[in-house]
């Protein structure tokens, strides 16, 4: 059975993940705000993120996913620390080797760079987008201007404390 490639991901009403200085902290809590997120979280057995979503969860988490198997997407090769490998290379082949696996989805935490890569390669099968409260005006944009149009197909909606989270499928 292949397993499916989901961005869940928070967003601002703009579409920034971080403002200008690479600060994501809303998304924390609308995670935690989040009733069907620990129910994600146990449909997915790979984690894969870009380097600075890496550094930035595990500046506010000594405990990284501790029961997944996690991928950091860098430039720049390093050791393997527990259960997170780096990895600098073949972005496209890991993706579609960890969705081939029988264990669980994988979750494509971000960051932009990883996700847009990923859009255009069409390896990414859904998108779970919570937006936040927030307009953030400048930061890290979640979608580039050069990527490909795309039809969406709508799953669903939902709607918990003051965030509004949707559900597409690509096709």
């Amino acid at each position: 059975m292949n397993h499916k490639c989901i961005l869940h991901i928070v967003t601002s009403v703009d579409g920034f993940i971080a403002d200008g200085n690479g600060n994501s902290d809303f998304s924390f809590a609308a995670i935690k705000a989040d009733p069907h997120f620990k129910s994600f979280y146990n449909s997915v057995s790979s984690v894969v993120m870009g380097r600075k979503t890496y550094d930035r969860i595990k500046a506010n988490s000594a405990n990284l996913f501790k029961d997944k198997d996690v991928y950091v997407i860098t430039h720049y090769l390093r050791q393997k620390e527990d259960n997170v490998t780096f990895v600098h290379e073949n972005i496209m082949g890991l993706v579609q080797n960890l969705k081939k696996q029988e264990k669980g989805h994988v979750w494509l935490l971000g960051g932009a760079e990883i996700t847009n890569i990923l859009l255009k390669e069409k390896q990414i099968d859904e998108m779970i987008l919570t937006q936040a409260p927030f307009l953030l005006g400048q930061g890290t944009r979640l979608f580039k201007d050069d990527n490909p149009t795309e039809k969406l197909i709508f799953e669903e909606v939902r709607t918990f404390a003051d965030y509004i989270q949707l559900h597409y499928r690509l096709k």
